[in-house]
C-alpha cells in the first residue's frame, strides 16, 4: 500500500519544471552604427550571432560587428540579501565582543536592515542590465599588451 501511495504522488508532483527561465531578452550593440537591436539569442556561433527580434525576423549579425551584448539582469532581491548579509555579519561580529545584549541586539537589526536597503540602491544603480560580451579592446599593430618601463641613472 506505501508504494502504490509513494508511486502516486510521485506522478501527481511529475510536472515539467517551471523554475527554468525563459529565453531572455538581449540588447546587442553594434561596432559600426551604434544601433542596438533587441530579440533573443537564436544560434551563436564563433562567427555570428542570430537573434530572433519582437517582430519575428531572424537578424544574423557577424561578431566582428558587435560591440557589446547585455541581458535583463538580476532583481533588487539578490542585492537585498547580499546587503543585509554583509552588513548584517559584520555587526554580528562586532557585537561578539560588546557586552550591550540589547543593545547590540538594536544594532544588528538596524544594520541588516540598512544593509538590504544599501544593496538594493546599488543593484538598481546598475540600469537592470547585465554585460554578457563586450568585445575586447584592439591593441596596436606593433605593440604587445602589458607593461613596460624604463630605467635611468
Amino acid at each position: 500500500m506505501r508504494i502504490a501511495i509513494t508511486v502516486c504522488v510521485a506522478l501527481v508532483l511529475a510536472s515539467p519544471a517551471a523554475a527554468q527561465e525563459r529565453f531572455k531578452d538581449v540588447w546587442v550593440t553594434q561596432s559600426d552604427s551604434g544601433d542596438i537591436v533587441r530579440g533573443r539569442i537564436v544560434e551563436l556561433s564563433g562567427e555570428s550571432l542570430s537573434i530572433l527580434t519582437p517582430d519575428n525576423r531572424r537578424v544574423d549579425l557577424p561578431m566582428a560587428r558587435i560591440l557589446r551584448i547585455e541581458a535583463q539582469g538580476d532583481s533588487l532581491k539578490n542585492g537585498a540579501i547580499i546587503g543585509a548579509a554583509v552588513l548584517g555579519g559584520l555587526s554580528f561580529a562586532a557585537c561578539q565582543g560588546a557586552s550591550g545584549g540589547g543593545q547590540c541586539a538594536t544594532v544588528l537589526l538596524f544594520n541588516t536592515a540598512f544593509g538590504g536597503l544599501m544593496g538594493a540602491g546599488l543593484d538598481a544603480l546598475n540600469g537592470g542590465r547585465s554585460t554578457l560580451y563586450s568585445r575586447p579592446a584592439a591593441t596596436s599593430p606593433g605593440k604587445a599588451a602589458g607593461a613596460g618601463f624604463r630605467l635611468r641613472f
